[in-house]
């Protein structure tokens, strides 16, 4: 079921005709988890949508961070609907921490530091219980050499899934060209060290082997990165160029003592349990609040658009896309504004990224959408100024006209 809806959705966005290998391939790839974090910051999010409290939002699981962080804005529900089996997991599995646990301190460690080897004790004898039938036989499933899925969190969850894998191998590559992690992370900004490893990195980036893993499609994979939006990432320059540009922004463009999406990318962790460098969700002082409102998440497998037109008329106040229309075609992202405009109320906003700069709604095919729906200009900007994680081209907010 979860291949056949993301195969779906990869097709949508060429066509029958127009589907490539790497395209099937892809569809086959993205049915695993790709993400231990979400990769979209929720603060900026929250920043842009300035929801009233009482809202009722509609965004992208993907792994649950931001549903979960959501809950800061005292909403009246948040549906979290995915293709993705794995990330949906995921999320479930977050709900029975907030539930089963009473101590900061323990969904912390299993959640947060995710690296003891006690977590197994904990999701045996404490998270399982709270689990639906198709969570358990995700987490409980074994590799093929009998270790369970949910032991990814005895030894580094973050090190897990197809980026956090990615990103080991991205830090072996680093270690091979004497770039000083470390110095990029927590280094002052004039200190020599992190000058030089910034200038080693930009060596690195413009290598002729940079040049050929992102050169090939599949390698790119791991990334959460589809055929055609590795299209839109590059808009003609060289994809190398592109994504050094956005990792440059991701370690430079905010204070890493309080950007926790450097500390994934660079250390494949977080700094700390308390309220500093995390996702809201993660945070001390948001446990309680987590704990109160998780029953207000409600995980869904659909398809999106499928989904908004199952529900009643002028019900959600806000839609959460992140990049999904980087993967659609005109007429799919036509039929997704239009569930949007039934299901939305009077006020309803919408954000989404895009991998490039441009809004998908500018187009000429989708001219039609704009006499809807105006981009926010003012608010878009405070997202992607906001958005410490920095690997997208723009940040978009839209509201009816």
């Amino acid at each position: 079921m979860s291949t056949q809806l993301i195969a779906d959705a990869v097709r949508n966005s060429r066509g029958d005709e127009q589907s490539t290998v790497w395209d099937r391939l892809f569809s086959f790839w993205f049915r695993r988890l790709v993400y231990t974090q979400i990769w979209e910051d929720p603060e900026a999010d929250l920043a842009a949508l300035q929801l009233p409290v009482g809202s009722t939002i509609v965004t992208i699981s993907s792994g649950g961070c931001n549903a979960l962080s959501y809950l800061t804005a005292r909403p009246a529900q948040v549906f979290a609907v995915d293709l993705n089996e794995a990330h949906l997991s995921l999320l479930k599995l977050k709900l029975a921490g907030l539930r089963a646990f009473s101590k900061y301190a323990d969904f912390w460690q299993f959640f947060g530091e995710a690296a003891s080897p006690a977590n197994a004790e904990l999701y045996r004898d404490h998270l399982w219980l709270w689990l639906d039938a198709d969570a358990r036989a995700y987490w409980d499933k074994r590799n093929v050499v009998g270790r369970p899925r949910y032991r990814y969190f005895t030894d580094g969850f973050y090190r897990h899934g197809m980026l956090g894998r990615f990103i080991g191998l991205a830090h072996r590559l680093a270690k091979l060209a004497r770039i000083d992690l470390k110095a990029l992370l927590s280094g002052k900004v004039d200190a020599p060290e992190r000058i030089e490893a910034l200038a080693r990195l930009h060596r690195l980036f413009h290598s002729p082997l940079a040049k050929l893993i992102t050169g090939t499609p599949a390698l790119l994979f791991s990334l959460g990165i589809p055929p055609q939006q590795r299209e839109l990432l590059g808009a003609g320059a060289p994809l190398h160029e592109v994504l050094y540009e956005r990792l440059s922004r991701l370690i430079n463009g905010h204070p890493n003592d309080t950007n926790y999406f450097a500390w994934q990318a660079l250390h494949r962790r977080y700094r700390g349990p308390g309220d500093l460098c995390l996702p809201p969700y993660l945070q001390a002082s948001q446990f309680a609040r987590m704990r109160d409102g998780a029953g207000l998440i409600i995980p869904v497998h659909a398809n999106l658009r499928q989904f908004l037109e199952s529900l009643p008329a002028r019900q959600i106040d806000a839609v959460v896309l992140l990049d999904s229309q980087d993967w659609m075609a005109p007429d799919e992202i036509g039929a997704l504004w239009n569930a949007i405009d039934r299901a939305g109320s009077d006020d309803v906003r919408v954000i989404f990224r895009t991998a490039g700069t441009e809004s998908p709604l500018e187009s000429h095919e989708l001219a039609p959408l704009r006499d809807i729906w105006r981009r926010d200009e003012e608010r878009s900007a405070i997202g992607f100024e906001r958005d410490r994680s920095g690997i997208y081209g723009a940040f978009h907010c839209y509201e009816r006209r």
